[in-house]
């Protein structure tokens, strides 16, 4: 990131063609990009009305000023917002004004939040929760970050790292007695503590990924031999038409996705080429993309052709595939099943979309589809872990305190100390306490420039 010493000013809209469109300026000089244009500032906290007039002392545009002095702003600095009509030349004819200001730049993307960092308006997990905010495209995501914002990980992390400290300090009090004999209730009392400590990260990480599926989405593949039904399932849960659904084998030649929200959690579906060997070289790269989206995937639903004679035998070459977890499919149903004593009922999912039944199979899909993506017992709850990031560090710090505890605390507390210290730094990189500088540049460069 360039000098934090910089008046910095970007456009925090979308760009285009808008009734409105707010540009942030934060930094030292920020309330004097006022008298750049003829106008007055507000009082800080205070909205004014003003005529912008442009270089050549013509009107520009009358907008709404709003003042806010540091430290109570929302960057920490002083801040002047700009809220104007939304065109394009508007726009454009502030900012280049405001390029023009000595000591001004634009700003970088997410500069504004690492500012907002700098001056402890909000920590590492909060900026992580604010991006999720951003990026939030169903309701249950938008929950899960202001739930990030709020604390959910930092209050129980921050607690965890707390008693992780206090236990290596118990600990470095015996080190001048090492060669004494550990009272059995000293050592029975911090091994009870770590215990407790132990099974309060487990429980979070027990979380069945939930948190991260809810974040981040989850892929699901359909995989199956060619007219096995599977871009008709695509179109039926997607609501609309898709896929191109044809009698002709291999019609389907690359992935094709969708993204439907199940309860929440993004789901993209991919439909896949079907899976045969063909001397057809285009149709061919579809099969292997398929096979790879097969491995590649969090969950796959395996469509068979229950009117095939002998269906069942391809079951077990499409699930070799799949890598993740997979559902059964036998499509087709209405149409009569073949083999029937190999139909697998209490195994396999039955599927009609063509018949009167169709909206019942749908919905008995859609049911199934839950339970692939979305943990038992985990719907109706929130998980604390919404990144992998977080789940590494709360794993580092647990095995870290299974290490400590696992020396004899009589003759090697110094070295269970030293874990300790380790499973603390963990998380305190986590929360962004210490050592994140590299991580914070890498967080904020996703954002978008204005925020």
């Amino acid at each position: 990131m360039p000098a934090r010493s910089d008046t910095i000013f970007a456009l925090a809209t979308p760009p285009g063609r808008s009734a409105i469109a707010v540009i942030r300026i934060s930094g030292p000089t920020s309330h004097a990009a006022a008298q750049t244009f003829g106008a007055e500032v507000p009082s800080a906290g205070r909205f004014r009305v003003a005529l912008l007039l442009d270089p050549g002392g013509q009107p520009l545009d009358e907008v709404l000023l709003l003042a806010m002095s540091g430290p109570l702003s929302s960057t920490g600095e002083d801040v002047l917002e700009i809220h104007c009509h939304g065109s394009t030349a508007v726009v454009a004819a502030i900012l280049d004004m405001l390029a023009k200001c000595d000591g001004f730049r634009p700003a970088e993307a997410g500069e504004f939040t690492h500012r907002m960092f700098d001056h402890d308006k909000i920590d590492l997990l909060g900026v992580e929760g604010l991006a999720d905010l951003i990026d939030a495209d169903t309701d249950l995501q938008r929950r899960q970050a202001w739930q990030q914002m709020s604390g959910a990980l930092r209050g129980p992390a921050t607690n965890w790292r707390a008693s992780l400290i206090e236990l290596a300090a118990h600990l470095e009090t015996l080190i001048d007695f090492a060669d004494e004999d550990l009272p059995d209730n000293i050592a029975a009392g911090l091994q009870a503590r770590a215990a407790t400590l132990r099974g309060a990260m487990r429980a979070a990480l027990d979380d069945g990924r939930f948190g991260e599926r809810v974040r981040g989405g989850v892929t699901v593949a359909l995989i199956g031999a060619v007219n096995a039904g599977k871009s008709t399932l695509m179109n039926h849960l997607a609501g609309r038409d898709v896929a191109i659904v044809s009698d002709t084998a291999g019609t389907t030649r690359d992935v094709v996705s969708v993204t439907i929200d199940l309860d929440g959690i993004a789901v993209t579906l991919l439909d896949t080429a079907g899976i045969r060997d063909t001397d057809d070289s285009i149709e061919a790269e579809g099969v292997r993309r398929a096979r790879m989206a097969a491995q590649q995937c969090d969950a796959a639903l395996i469509l068979v052709d229950g009117t095939r004679p002998g269906w069942h035998a391809g079951i077990s070459p499409l699930t070799s595939l799949v890598d993740g977890d997979a559902l059964v499919i036998v499509t087709k149903a209405d149409l009569g099943i073949t083999d029937a004593a190999n139909a697998g009922k209490d195994t396999y999912l039955h599927l009609g979309l063509a018949g009167p039944n169709a909206e019942a199979s749908g919905a008995a899909v859609l049911d199934a589809l839950r339970q692939l993506v979305i943990p038992a017992n985990w719907a109706e709850q929130a998980s604390i872990i919404t990144r992998l990031r977080h789940r590494h560090a709360i794993e580092a710090a647990h095995a870290a305190l299974e290490v400590a505890f696992g020396h004899d605390l009589g003759k090697a507390p110094e070295l269970a100390a030293e874990d300790l210290r380790h499973a603390a730094d963990s998380l305190g990189r986590m929360i962004g306490v210490i050592d994140v500088e590299d991580l914070l540049d890498s967080i904020f460069s996703s954002f978008c420039i204005g925020k």
